[in-house]
């Protein structure tokens, strides 16, 4: 949820000078620049899904690219519905009809391996009220695992054993995980339990709801079951 300061869930994964960007929100440039990421070094964009909070920025970060000149191709990222949707936001601006406009390649992948700069991209489906990728990434040693919005399953692939870092999506408590798993969710414990099932050695937690007063509430119940567990750091480097 947005808060003050704050939009919606959205990363930014840098390896030898090249950006993949996950999901869009707010106002991707500006986020960039306040991080110290040059927009100019996006190799890719990767959408998981249709939802509102995870796509709605896309046609600003065309059209800022385009404002600052780009001319080399974007990779774009997503299973079928979401590259159909996302199509149709960006004839709605008629991005690609203006003069000089970067071309957009596209890559619709429901489950599959794809390279982006250095990076080394596993995409599978997650547990959602619509199609949605999850992701797995790999740069040399280093591996990240993002689940986007998802239930909790203890039924991932084998490849994201052993993640680095566990980005795992928290819309409440334990209380009311069967309320959210109707909408698509999980709770702080089932994130938790997420990261023990995966073995991985740090868990982020993003997709917070509304109120930063539940955030200590959230983390506790996390790190009663998976002690590395944490809370986002905006514009910190991990």
């Amino acid at each position: 949820m947005q808060r003050r300061g704050v939009s919606n869930t959205s990363l930014a994964v840098t390896a030898e000078g090249r950006t993949l960007l996950v999901d869009l929100s707010g106002s991707p440039v500006q986020a960039l620049k306040e991080a110290d990421i040059d927009p100019a070094t996006i190799a890719g964009v990767l959408l998981t899904h249709t939802h509102i909070d995870h796509i709605y920025a896309l046609p600003s970060l065309l059209h800022q690219l385009w404002l600052g000149g780009r001319t080399e191709p974007l990779a774009l990222i997503s299973n079928g519905p979401t590259a159909a949707f996302a199509k149709r936001l960006i004839d709605l601006f008629d991005l690609e009809r203006k003069k000089g406009f970067f071309p957009l390649v596209w890559h619709e992948i429901e489950e599959g391996d794809l390279t982006i700069g250095s990076l080394s991209l596993r995409l599978f489906p997650v547990i959602h009220g619509v199609p949605t990728l999850g992701l797995s990434v790999q740069h040399h040693d280093k591996h990240i695992v993002y689940l986007a919005d998802t239930v909790y399953t203890n039924m991932w692939p084998s490849y994201l054993q052993g993640a680095d870092i566990l980005i795992h999506e928290v819309a409440g408590l334990s209380e009311k995980e069967e309320t959210l798993a109707g909408k698509g969710h999980s709770s702080a414990r089932q994130a938790a339990q997420c990261a023990l099932d995966l073995k991985a050695k740090r868990l982020i937690l993003v997709h917070l709801p509304e109120d930063p007063k539940d955030d200590e509430l959230l983390l506790k119940e996390a790190q009663a079951l998976f002690a590395p567990s944490e809370l986002p750091r905006l514009n910190v480097p991990y």
